[in-house]
C-alpha cells in the first residue's frame, strides 16, 4: 500500500467476493426494491426493541454475504462493523453469532465506506485474506438516539433526514495483486474492487441543528473535494 498525497493507494487490489443488503419495509416499496437481497415488513424483525430489530438487519445481511459467496465464517479472518447506537450495540450484538475477530466502528453516515477502508488495510497488511465489512442504521433507533422517541408524536422539520431501515454487508477479499486492470473500462464485467482511498478531515462549522445533518457534513465534502481537485491540477 502506498500514500500517495493523502490517497491510499492499494497494492493487493481488495474486491468485493459478494454483498447483501436487508431492509424495511419503506426501503422496499421505494425504486431499488428488486436489488435488496431481503425486504423486511415488521419494522421489529420479531424482537422486542427497536435496537434488537436493527442488530437482526444486520446479522441477516452478514449471513446473506456469507452464504452467497460460499463462505463460512472460519474462513473470515476480520470483521469491521458499525452502526449509530451508543457502543455500537447493534453490530456488537449481530457479531455475537459470528465467531470472527471484531472491531467496532463509528463512522455515522461514513461507516460502511469507513469499515471498507480498515479491512482493506487490514489486507494490505497480511493480517486478513477475507474481511466482512457491515453497517445498519434503523429509523426508529436513529430517532430515538438524535432527536425525540416516535412516541412523542415530535412534528419533523423539513429539513430533517429519513434515516435508512436496513443493513448492508460484504465480503472483502485479496486480491494479491493479480486483479489491476490496466483499463478499468474494458473490465465492466469484474467485480467491484478498491482501488484507493482517502480519510477524511474533520471540518467544523458550527452547525447545530440536530434536524439538519446535511449541513454540518457539507463544509468537509467541498474541502475534500478542494484538495483533491488541486492535487490533479498539481
Amino acid at each position: 500500500m502506498r500514500n500517495k498525497d493523502g490517497n491510499l493507494i492499494f497494492e493487493n487490489v481488495p474486491y468485493i467476493a459478494s454483498c447483501a443488503a436487508v431492509v424495511g419495509k419503506k426501503e422496499g416499496e421505494g425504486p431499488l426494491r428488486d436489488y435488496f437481497d431481503r425486504i423486511i415488513h415488521d419494522s421489529y424483525v420479531g424482537k422486542e426493541t427497536f435496537e434488537k430489530a436493527e442488530s437482526e438487519l444486520m446479522n441477516t445481511a452478514v449471513r446473506v454475504a456469507l452464504n452467497k459467496g460460499d463462505f463460512t465464517q472460519e474462513q473470515i479472518d476480520f470483521a469491521c462493523c458499525g452502526d449509530l447506537l451508543n457502543q455500537c450495540v447493534a453490530s456488537s450484538f449481530a457479531m455475537r453469532s459470528y465467531h470472527i475477530p471484531y472491531a467496532g466502528v463509528y463512522g455515522a453516515c461514513s461507516t460502511m465506506a469507513l469499515s471498507m477502508i480498515l479491512s482493506a488495510i487490514a489486507i494490505e497488511s497480511g493480517a486478513a485474506k477475507r474481511a466482512v465489512c457491515a453497517a445498519s442504521s434503523h429509523y426508529c433507533t436513529a430517532e430515538r438516539q438524535y432527536r425525540f422517541p416516535l412516541e412523542y408524536g415530535s412534528q419533523r422539520p423539513p429539513t430533517a433526514q429519513w434515516t435508512v431501515t436496513g443493513s448492508g454487508a460484504c465480503v472483502l477479499e485479496s486480491g494479491d495483486g493479480k486483479s489491476i486492470p490496466e483499463d478499468p473500462r474494458s473490465h465492466i464485467s469484474r467485480k467491484p474492487y478498491l482501488h484507493s482511498a482517502r480519510l477524511g478531515r474533520i471540518i467544523d462549522f458550527q452547525i447545530t441543528d440536530q434536524n439538519n445533518m446535511g449541513a454540518a457534513m457539507a463544509p468537509a465534502v467541498v474541502k475534500l473535494g478542494t484538495i483533491r481537485d488541486s492535487s490533479i491540477m498539481a
